[in-house]
């Protein structure tokens, strides 16, 4: 870090300072020290999708530890979505079934919970208000992608039993509920339905019947277009950001504003992340530039429908500048300060507008 960098740094830490007590304390020293638990006071800082200490054993090359449950504690997150990977034997050329491998991932946050090292959130109610001294972070139980169910709906209730209360339709395959946005690398995807299947829908009224969120992240537009005209209640896209095009051939995980126009339509979230990339005419690589996309959405699509995903554990190719872990959202923080939003807007990004979406699904 040169000298300007620094001075920065710096001052978006006393912007911090100045957030009428939202914050209370600088988030490191230059020696990395934990964060204090009360850094967000009055706030519940809510996850929408993670992946705690890479509990999906995706055995990947490189291992991201941006988000595990003593850096959640130590931030004082009240809870994390806790997602498995339900394609996991596709990306990892498996012999277990898609169900099995399910099973086997969400048996290692029952585990915790047993253990008593975080609480299950199965409503909105459950989710700890208060974060200071010791306390048990909550943990919402989640499946990236729909593989597991087999198209088959009686698993949305045994999953359910289970503790799961969002399920990412898809992945990172077509499968038996609908077509994806982008495909892994090179890996054939499996044939085409048009967007959602017929089990797709079955699936979807089920889920919002016995009380399940809907993660539309990774749906194809096609998926996402016929999802929101079954008037769904409110929809999550967990992780993803908008894409500074409207050529879906350029987004991939992106989202087009028109898209994300359709999710605040049913009264969902979009939440963003901490992914840097850089297109010939649009960098995302700072803080500031993340904040200054939560403001652009905030004046198109309107506060109450963004909020936070960072996908911890998932693997993002390139975090954006300054940005290792969860323990740096304060920094983010600073910057939404700096680019005009509010307390409030900054209240309702961190986990309130999530929050609302699990009151209106799980009750």
């Amino acid at each position: 870090m040169d000298r300007r960098e620094f001075l920065r740094f710096s001052l978006g830490f006393g912007a911090l300072w100045s957030l009428e007590g939202l914050l209370s304390s600088c988030a490191h020293s230059p020696a990395y020290q934990t964060a204090d638990q009360s850094i967000f006071p009055g706030i519940q800082i809510i996850d929408a999708h993670a992946h705690p200490d890479q509990f999906h054993h995706l055995r990947p090359s490189r291992i991201d530890a941006s988000s595990t449950l003593p850096k959640i504690i130590n931030l004082g997150m009240a809870a994390s979505v806790f997602a498995g990977v339900g394609d996991a034997p596709f990306l990892r050329n498996l012999t277990t079934t898609y169900y099995k491998s399910a099973l086997n991932q969400l048996k290692h946050v029952q585990k915790l919970v047993d253990a008593g090292k975080v609480k299950l959130i199965t409503k909105a109610t459950e989710i700890p208000i208060g974060t200071k001294n010791h306390y048990v972070p909550g943990a919402i139980m989640a499946i990236e992608g729909g593989d597991p169910l087999e198209g088959k709906v009686e698993r949305v209730d045994e999953f359910y039993q289970l503790g799961v209360r969002i399920i990412t339709l898809v992945h990172y395959r077509n499968n038996e509920l609908g077509d994806i946005m982008k495909p892994w690398g090179n890996a054939y995807l499996g044939p085409y339905s048009n967007g959602l299947t017929k089990a797709g829908r079955k699936v979807i009224e089920r889920m919002q019947t016995i009380g399940m969120v809907v993660d539309v992240a990774h749906a194809h537009p096609r998926t996402l277009k016929q999802i929101v005209e079954m008037n769904p209640k409110p929809l999550l896209d967990s992780h993803t950001n908008p894409c500074p095009t409207d050529d879906l051939q350029e987004c991939g995980r992106m989202r087009t504003w028109k898209d994300m126009e359709l999710v605040a339509k049913t009264g969902g979230v979009i939440c963003t992340w901490p992914w840097a990339f850089s297109r010939p005419n649009y960098k995302r690589q700072t803080f500031l530039d993340w904040a200054q996309e939560i403001l652009e959405m905030k004046r198109r699509l309107g506060i109450e429908h963004v909020g936070l995903g960072t996908d911890g554990g998932g693997n993002i190719p390139r975090f954006i500048k300054g940005y290792r872990d969860i323990l740096d959202l304060p920094k983010l923080a600073a910057a939404m300060k700096e680019v005009g939003l509010t307390k409030e807007d900054i209240k309702a990004f961190m986990g309130g507008n999530f929050y609302r979406i699990l009151q209106r699904c799980l009750g």
